[in-house]
């Protein structure tokens, strides 16, 4: 059952209409038209209950019988309205709850959105904070490289220096021959150093560059959650804005 009309005024009409059958001056004829005017405008276009009212007989053209019959029909007149009336009152009320109901299913819905976008959110800085970290490893890692080959090259220029103090005295043959083999020791010694530590510098970069990646893409996973988690978000307040728009202009009907 649907009315085209608030609640509260579809009642004031039908117990207007049933006030009427009691009184001094009721014409049947007149009333029928009003009632079934009233319920065409009460009840949808598909609700039947305007014929229940124009098929009530309010006159006969026995006249022994005719203040039986008006009698009658004022009977079943009333009876009808009232269950008109009952029947809207307890489908309001279902309506009223169904709609609390409603509310209620939507604001814990929102709620849960809320709380699934504060949680994203959460992992979403937590993963910035780690990608931070990472690159911050990955800088001071290239610092270090830097670092290792600057005291490197420092260090073999003390290394001949010592050496040109230590051995000068030497003979020439033997200084150079001496010279040739330290500096072919320090130099692959230097060579399979370097190789070394670039491959391990190389891996250690490698590694936090993956890590990187993967959080880079975790954080854009969690981007996208969190627009998706907006929208429906959106979507619910504006289902309850709307919830809260019909019963404010259902009250102001009324």
């Amino acid at each position: 059952m649907q009315l085209k009309i608030p609640t509260d005024k579809a009642i004031e009409i039908l117990k207007k209409r049933k006030s009427e059958i009691g009184t001094f001056d009721f014409e049947p004829k007149v009333w029928k038209g009003k009632t079934e005017n009233d319920l065409r405008e009460i009840f949808d276009g598909f609700d039947t209950k305007w014929l229940q009212i124009s098929q009530i007989n309010f006159d006969t053209p026995f006249s022994d019988v005719k203040y039986e019959v008006l009698e009658k029909g004022k009977k079943q007149a009333n009876q009808y309205l009232e269950s008109y009336i009952e029947q809207i009152k307890e489908y309001s009320e279902i309506q009223n709850i169904q709609h609390e109901e409603n509310e209620k299913y939507f604001e814990n819905q929102n709620r849960g959105l809320k709380k699934q976008l504060s949680e994203a959110i959460s992992s979403a800085n937590v993963i910035l904070e780690d990608r931070n970290q990472i690159l911050s490893e990955l800088n001071d890692k290239n610092k270090e490289v830097i670092n290792l080959k600057e005291n490197t090259v420092q260090l073999s220029e003390i290394t001949i220096n010592k050496l040109f103090g230590l051995l000068k005295n030497l003979p020439i043959g033997q200084v150079v021959a001496l010279f040739g083999s330290i500096f072919a020791i320090i130099g692959f010694a230097f060579y399979f150093g370097t190789l070394i530590q670039e491959k391990s510098n190389m891996d250690d970069e490698f590694e936090l560059r993956e890590k990187l990646n993967n959080i880079e893409n975790s954080n854009q996973n969690l981007e996208d959650k969190i627009i998706i988690l907006e929208k429906e978000n959106s979507e619910l307040k504006n289902n309850l804005k709307e919830q809260s728009t019909k019963k404010t202009d259902t009250i102001k009907t009324k």
